[in-house]
């Protein structure tokens, strides 16, 4: 039986909205890879991942043994589901059998927010954690990367994790790059993180990410003792960032009209017409 007119033009607008409800994907690998939004269905999945895949590997959860305190660990997990509903995260697929294999955790920041972010006392309550959220606002708070890279906004890296069997294969580059690109389509101009080791201090470097300021672990003393533990001399966290080259600041008004793009305000909330 043949389709009215009116099945048809029905038929036609699933087809365009499912297209609009596709993650928009930034990137191929030759290896099987894809790179996409991260979408809310893999919400729990990235959360795995974090948990299983991150906090046993990444040298300040790790080296403060932030696994063996499940208090510790679930508020990680809750403010990385925070994070990830701003919808500027990105994750790694297998084209072979979709699953999630890494995931890079994003928001953008505003200058607006800047004076008091590092004024006001954060919500943490663990005292590992927030030993932890100390450390790297002790490495930011010094430096004011809006006046350094000229930006009002910028996009920041939170969490960057693969699967293990994943690792050391050119992966976490390639994250970032994507990542590079997800800002300048959202014309945010720079993208910043905190870099935990000398690998990915050097792989930020390759990427043309400049290093602001750093904190060596050895150094780092709290209640009279060096927080993490069995790290190397020389190992240090760096605050590094990079200013895309001809991407222009859209106003305020427009990025904020853009469904995907939410924007973390003053107070830690974002704006988003999907709030």
């Amino acid at each position: 039986m043949a389709k009215t007119e009116a099945e048809t033009e029905i038929e036609k607008m699933k087809i365009l909205e499912e297209r609009i409800k596709a993650p928009s994907i930034w990137c191929r690998l030759p290896c099987g890879i894809r790179f996409e939004d991260l979408q809310d269905i893999r919400y729990d999945d990235a959360a795995q991942l974090l948990d299983e895949h991150y906090l046993n590997q990444e040298v300040t959860y790790r080296s403060t043994n932030i696994k063996n305190d499940k208090e510790a660990t679930e508020e990680f997990l809750n403010n990385a589901r925070i994070w990830m509903k701003d919808k500027m995260s990105i994750a790694a697929v297998s084209e072979e059998n979709e699953e999630l294999i890494g995931v890079i955790i994003m928001r953008i920041q505003e200058k607006c927010a800047f004076s008091r972010t590092f004024s006001r006392v954060k919500l943490t309550y663990n005292l590992i954690y927030a030993s932890i959220m100390s450390f790297y606002n002790e490495i930011e708070k010094s430096v004011n990367l809006y006046d350094k890279l000229e930006v009002r906004k910028y996009l920041k890296v939170y969490a960057l994790a693969l699967e293990e069997s994943y690792r050391h294969k050119g992966l976490g580059k390639e994250l970032i790059k994507s990542a590079m690109s997800l800002a300048t389509s959202a014309h945010v101009p720079a993208i910043s993180g905190i870099f935990t080791s000398q690998r990915s201090q050097n792989l930020a470097a390759e990427l043309g990410f400049v290093k602001f300021n750093e904190i060596y672990y050895n150094k780092y003393i709290t209640n009279d003792q060096v927080l993490f533990s069995g790290t190397n001399e020389d190992n240090s966290a760096a605050l590094m960032a990079y200013r895309i080259p001809d991407v222009e600041e859209v106003a305020d008004l427009e990025i904020q009209q853009l469904a995907r793009f939410n924007i973390e305000t003053a107070d830690g909330e974002h704006n988003s017409k999907n709030s």
